[in-house]
């Protein structure tokens, strides 16, 4: 049986490839996706320190949670949550 850790890395690899063939494929698309995303992720973000004024919590803002949230979305604004109270509680 192969190795764990080189098929990690084998798999890791194939999703770069993939991951820069897009992008030379694409250039324009995948630009605006990344900022599409961004952005949401700000509103997401604004949003939960919005509301969160009124139970005393803030979610730092950073480049990280803004593209975290943008890419996963309302899951990822939950994930966010967790792992602030999980860690920073």
């Amino acid at each position: 049986m192969p190795n764990p850790h080189l098929l990690l890395w084998a798999g890791l690899a194939l999703m770069g490839v993939f991951a820069a063939s897009q992008v030379l494929r694409y250039p324009g698309q995948v630009f605006w996706w990344v900022v599409k995303s961004a952005v949401l992720g700000c509103l997401f973000v604004f949003a939960v320190n919005w509301v969160g004024q009124y139970v005393h919590y803030h979610l730092p803002f950073n480049p990280m949670t803004a593209m975290a949230a943008g890419l996963l979305g309302i899951p990822g604004v939950a994930a966010l949550i967790v792992l602030h109270l999980w860690l920073y509680a």
